[in-house]
C-alpha cells in the first residue's frame, strides 16, 4: 500500500468515512485516522491523514497486547510452522500437540496449582468463563445461595454483560446498568509509587481497609461464590495500584468462608510486573485466572481460563447438567496456541522479569525528572509498577471532553503513542524498549503537559 498516492489515500479516507466503526471512539468527534503500514520492534510506520510519512514509538504496547514489539520473529516463525501443519480442528473429541504442550507450560507456571486450561478467544470471554466456574461450582454442590460475587470498587473486567457486571457501573458501562446483574462492590484502597512496598507502613495504612475486607466477607460468605479481582494493578481504572497484603488478605478470607479467588491476569499477566503472574508477588495462588493479551502477544485472539482441580471436579459428574456449557467455533485453535508457546517460550529466554525491574528503575527515574520540571504544577499523581507508570494530569472537566482524542493525534505527530484514560496518560511499553525509547515517551508527555495543558 502507497498511502503517499493521494488518488488511493482519497480511497481509503472514503471507505474510512463510510464504513468503519471504532470501539471506544465517539466517532462523531474523532480525529482522522492515521494509516499505519507496518510495525517494527517498538515503533510503528506509516502515513498520516495528508499522506505524510510518519514514524512513532507504541507506548502503549497497542492495547496492552504487542509485549514483545512488532514483527517478532519467533513469534511469526511460530505461526508459520503451525500453518504448515494444521490450522485449526474441533476442539471437543479431538486433540491436538499445541493444546497439550501449552496446557502444561501454562500448569507449570503455576506449580501446577492451577493444573487445568480452558481454552477460549479473548479477556472478557475468559472472565466470562471464570466467573461461569465459580457460580455452577456452587449450584452442582447444592449451594444454591451461593450467586453472588464480591467486586473490588473501580474494576474492570471486559465489555460482555456477565464482565460488565462484574465491574464499576463506570461511564463505560452505565447505559446497560438495566440489564446487568447486581454484585457486592468493595471500596478499595491505592498506593503510589512512595512506599508502595514497604511493609509495616502498608499494614498500618490498610487496616481500615483489611477491617473493612472481614466485615464484608463475615457479612455476605453465605451467598458469595467468588470475588473477583485484579492483581495490584486495575488497568482501565486508570493504573490504580494497590498493596500484595490486600491479595494475601483476601486469599485468607477466601479459604476461611469456602469462597473462589478470582483473579483477572488478562493484563497484569504474561510478566507486566515481573514475575509471570501479578498474583506472585502476594506469594498466594487463586482458585480461577483468566489470562489473555500478552499471552498471544497481539499475535492472535486468544486466552485462557485456568483453575485448581478443586473446581475442575466440581463438574466431573455422571449428571450431564454439571457440565461447564461454553464453547466457541476457534476454541483451542492450534496456531493461538502455538504463538502463545512461543510467548511463553520468549518470556523466559529473553529474562523478562529481570528486564521489567530494569524498566520500572527507568519509570521512577523519568518520573521523578518529570516532578521537577517546570510543569511540575500540572502533574496531580504519578505512579509506577513493574513496565507499567501512568501520570496524572490536573485538568478541568471541560476540557477532558475532547483530552483523550486531543492527546492520540498530538503525541502521535510528535513520537509516541499515548491514549489517556480520563485525565490520565499511562505508559505500557513493549518489554523489548530500551532506555533512550523510553525517554523518549516521557518527553513526549512533558510536551503534552506543557503545550496542550
Amino acid at each position: 500500500m502507497v498511502f503517499m498516492d493521494k488518488n488511493q489515500l482519497q480511497y481509503f479516507r472514503n471507505i474510512h468515512k463510510q464504513h468503519i466503526w471504532w470501539p471506544f471512539t465517539p466517532m462523531k468527534l474523532a480525529k482522522e485516522p492515521f494509516f499505519i503500514e507496518k510495525g517494527e520492534g517498538v515503533y510503528l510506520y506509516g502515513y498520516d491523514y495528508d499522506g505524510n510519512s510518519i514514524q512513532f514509538i507504541d507506548a502503549i504496547s497497542s492495547w496492552w497486547v504487542s509485549i514483545y514489539g512488532h514483527n517478532c520473529k519467533p513469534l511469526k516463525e511460530a505461526i508459520k510452522k503451525q500453518l504448515d501443519i494444521l490450522e485449526h480442528v474441533i476442539y471437543a473429541s479431538m486433540e491436538h500437540e499445541p493444546a497439550l504442550k501449552l496446557a502444561k507450560m501454562l500448569s507449570e507456571k503455576s506449580n501446577h496449582t492451577l493444573s487445568r486450561v480452558f481454552y477460549s478467544d479473548d479477556g472478557s470471554t475468559a472472565m466470562e468463563i471464570a466467573a461461569k466456574m465459580a457460580y455452577q461450582y456452587f449450584q452442582n454442590q447444592g449451594l444454591f445461595q451461593k450467586k453472588t460475587f464480591f467486586v473490588l470498587e473501580n474494576g474492570y473486567h471486559g465489555d460482555t454483560f456477565g464482565t460488565m457486571s462484574l465491574g464499576a457501573r463506570s461511564d463505560f458501562h452505565k447505559v446497560y446498568e438495566p440489564l446487568l446483574f447486581n454484585v457486592i462492590h468493595i471500596p478499595m484502597s491505592y498506593s503510589s509509587e512512595m512506599g508502595m512496598f514497604d511493609e509495616q507502613l502498608a499494614k498500618q495504612e490498610l487496616q481500615p481497609l483489611l477491617k473493612q475486607l472481614d466485615n464484608y466477607f463475615e457479612k455476605f460468605h453465605k451467598e458469595v461464590c467468588g470475588i473477583v479481582i485484579e492483581p495490584l494493578i486495575q488497568g482501565a481504572a486508570g493504573m490504580l495500584m494497590y498493596h500484595p497484603i490486600v491479595l494475601k488478605k483476601i486469599r485468607e478470607l477466601c479459604d476461611n468462608y469456602n469462597i473462589f479467588m478470582i483473579c483477572d491476569e488478562v493484563f497484569t499477566g504474561a510478566g507486566r510486573t515481573g514475575p509471570y503472574f501479578a498474583y506472585e508477588h502476594a506469594g498466594i495462588y487463586p482458585d480461577i485466572l483468566a489470562l489473555s493479551k500478552g499471552l498471544p502477544a497481539g499475535y492472535a485472539t486468544f486466552a485462557v481460563t485456568m483453575c485448581k482441580e478443586k473446581v475442575y471436579q466440581g463438574f466431573y459428574s455422571d449428571n450431564k447438567q454439571h457440565t461447564l456449557f461454553h464453547g466457541h467455533s476457534m476454541t483451542g485453535n492450534p496456531i493461538g496456541c502455538a504463538i502463545s508457546i512461543s510467548s511463553i517460550e520468549l518470556y523466559e529466554q529473553l529474562d523478562i522479569k529481570n528486564k521489567i525491574s530494569l524498566i520500572e528503575k527507568w519509570h521512577k527515574e523519568f518520573l521523578e525528572e518529570l516532578k521537577q520540571s517546570s510543569v511540575n504544577h500540572k502533574i496531580k499523581e504519578t505512579r509506577y509498577f513493574g513496565s507499567v507508570a501512568a501520570v496524572v494530569v490536573k485538568i478541568s472537566k471541560e476540557a477532558l471532553k475532547t483530552f483523550n482524542l486531543e492527546v492520540i493525534d498530538f503525541s502521535v505527530k510528535n513520537g509516541a503513542l499515548i491514549r489517556p484514560l480520563g485525565n490520565i496518560l499511562y505508559i505500557v511499553p513493549p518489554y523489548i524498549i530500551e532506555k533512550m525509547e523510553l525517554k523518549k515517551i516521557y518527553e513526549v508527555i512533558f510536551k503534552i503537559l506543557k503545550e496542550m495543558l
